[in-house]
């Protein structure tokens, strides 16, 4: 038995404003009732110029226990802030459909202030996928964390703080000493002329504290390298 489980799928989103004036981003959010209280399992997210885009999204099975089903939550936004939200639904997956590889059409609708803003109509994009797994060594390990992939480009200034910066992510809670990750890239995001870098780390529940991370640099997305085997290492202090 693998020691995830995947939820893959598509996202559909009613309407994809034009990129150039609003970065527009697609995400998917797994969560589950654990010990009493609901829990963030996985997260991935894209910047986007169309749809439907594929979603692959890694569950560590050691979170899971007994958990029948888990909630998924799909958002279409552009932008930050209180307005940023354009479209939305949810979905209840029972754990025994995600077992059996059953791939999820997720559809999303708009919401009311979003009605009228003015948009095109989607088409489907480019899409490059950029997939590996991640180990953390023994001494490194933690009880529970949060193990994040991030795909930013490296802006003319040499940062990638920016929120278009963010062109793809993967993040789950971790009990193990690794897991894969998968991103879908829109080939249409990734500015021309600026570098790339993976940028991957283990954080603390809260963010606040990275226990173990690594950056690979100067990726080439067209011909996307071995990412199999991806070992991190104790942050610099």
């Amino acid at each position: 038995m693998r020691d995830t489980l995947e939820i893959t799928g598509t996202l559909t989103a009613p309407f994809v404003p034009e990129f150039a004036e609003s970065s527009t981003r697609l995400s998917v959010t797994v969560t589950g009732l654990l010990e009493g209280h609901e829990q963030l399992l996985a997260t991935c997210s894209a910047l986007a110029t169309g749809s439907p885009l594929p979603f692959r999204l890694h569950l560590d099975r050691l979170n899971l226990g007994d958990m029948a089903e888990v909630t998924l939550e799909a958002n279409c936004t552009a932008g930050i802030g209180a307005d940023a939200m354009l479209a939305r639904t949810t979905q209840t997956v029972s754990i025994a459909d995600a077992v059996q590889g059953i791939s999820l059409e997720l559809d999303l609708e708009a919401v009311d202030s979003a009605s009228q803003v003015p948009g095109k109509h989607p088409m489907q994009p480019n899409v490059i996928e950029l997939s590996g797994r991640v180990s953390v060594p023994p001494e490194l390990c933690q009880q529970a964390a949060y193990l994040d992939a991030t795909l930013l480009v490296v802006q003319e200034d040499g940062h990638s703080n920016r929120y278009t910066s963010n062109l793809a992510e993967h993040s789950l809670y971790l009990k193990g000493d690794g897991a894969p990750f998968s991103l879908f890239i829109d080939a249409a995001t990734v500015p021309e002329g600026l570098h790339t870098k993976l940028h991957l780390g283990l954080y603390d529940l809260e963010r606040k504290v990275i226990f173990a991370g690594n950056v690979l640099k100067n990726l080439d997305l067209s011909n996307p390298p071995n990412l199999s085997m991806i070992v991190l290492r104790r942050p610099r202090r």
